[in-house]
């Protein structure tokens, strides 16, 4: 049998699965990483350092040179110099950033350039449409309302104390310094707003009541300033809220997209395509892509996926299916989890690297949706091999 070879350039989810298909298939496989290439030589470049570690490999029987770093500028870097070797193997990139992949050696048939995560979201929409059905009832837990702020509950006090502070004084005055009420409620509010016109007055008034009036000047001083100080604390908090994706959304029927990275931009790309409504929970307020998706129609909440508070802030209960594709498989196994808990028939799609694990969590925990990204794209990646060798 001829003997096949196949080198891998690089580490993690995608190289594990990737191998483990090659090798089924007969292949012989080589995973080299980046510091066997910047050990080949303390003084020569990267080119120099290939070259010298292809001087030491049987090029005749390598039918394929992967380059699968999780860096886009590794795998760049390595395919330009690979092809400044010109060593006439099939080379195929992975490669995220489609500004790259639009232009970068679009002329060279031997080089295939792939996104991992372009074809895996497609999949993650599709289980959109997907039946699914619970082995077992799930009981619900409520979603728990935003708490209020003391400080709403503070202002109507103040309020409270302010309207009785002023109702007391209009019928002191009233009765007992005689004043009809239109004057005893013209002075009283005068005074409470520090005008003081000057054209009612206590000048020949009793002492206690000239007494009073002076605890009413300083009461109502302090209550306005403690009113006006609060209310304004309060919506100027809210607008600061809302700036930052922080409000409470009323939508229904929607989709809530957790994690905005790679994987997730590119959902959120197909969904609002079919014309979805959606709702993307992004922890990193300074994601490069919030600006770009809140300009194309999405709702964007910045806040902990796993927070009961910002899952009831975007309306679970009532949205049509929870998508978290974050970059950390405990994560989103405790975001489906809250979700469930919430609205147990909700559709919860979650993305996880490890396909063994994915199938498990799919009988333990009944998540029926639970989807390995990097086993999806490494069949892709294995058939731009299949098709190199003419076995496809």
């Amino acid at each position: 049998m001829q003997k096949k070879v196949v080198h891998i350039f690089g580490s993690g989810h995608l190289v594990f699965r990737l191998k483990k298909i090659i090798e089924s298939k007969s292949y012989q496989v080589v995973q080299c990483n980046d510091e066997v290439i910047n050990n080949i030589s303390i003084s020569g470049s990267i080119i120099d350092n290939l070259e010298s570690y292809f001087k030491q490999v049987d090029l005749e029987h390598v039918k394929m040179i992967y380059l699968l770093d999780d860096k886009d500028e590794n795998n760049l870097q390595l395919v330009i110099a690979l092809s400044a070797l010109k060593l006439n193997i099939p080379i195929t990139v992975s490669l995220f950033n489609e500004n790259f992949i639009s232009n970068l050696f679009k002329d060279n048939p031997k080089i295939t350039i792939l996104n991992p995560a372009k074809i895996a979201a497609p999949h993650f929409v599709e289980a959109l449409d997907k039946e699914h059905e619970r082995t077992e009832e799930i009981p619900s837990k409520s979603v728990q309302n935003s708490p209020q702020k003391k400080g709403d509950y503070l202002i109507l006090k103040l309020l409270a104390v302010f309207l009785s502070v002023l109702t007391c004084y209009v019928l002191y005055f009233h009765y007992h310094e005689h004043l009809n009420w239109v004057n005893a409620i013209y002075f009283v509010v005068s005074t409470m707003t520090t005008v003081g016109y000057g054209d009612v007055n206590l000048l020949n008034a009793s002492d206690w009541s000239k007494m009073l009036a002076v605890v009413l000047m300083l009461a109502s001083t302090t209550l306005m300033w403690m009113i006006f100080s609060l209310t304004v604390d309060y919506f100027l908090k809210n607008r600061i809220q809302i700036s930052l994706g922080r409000k409470k959304y009323n939508l229904k029927k929607h989709i809530i997209v957790c994690g905005l990275g790679r994987l997730g931009y590119y959902i959120v790309q197909e969904l609002l395509q079919k014309g979805e409504k959606v709702i993307i929970i992004e922890i990193d307020e300074n994601s490069k892509h919030i600006e770009y998706f809140r300009s194309r129609g999405a709702a964007v909440y910045v806040g902990d996926a796993r927070s009961e508070k910002v899952l009831a802030d975007v309306n679970v209960t009532k949205s049509a299916a929870l998508i978290s594709v974050i970059n950390n498989d405990a994560l989103n196994i405790e975001i489906g989890l809250h979700a469930q808990a919430l609205c147990p028939h909700l559709k919860i799609i979650l993305r996880i690297f490890d396909e063994d694990i994915a199938a498990e969590l799919k009988e333990v925990l009944h998540l029926n949706f639970v989807i390995s990204n990097s086993s999806i794209a490494s069949k892709y990646f294995y058939k731009i091999l299949e098709k190199a060798t003419g076995n496809s």
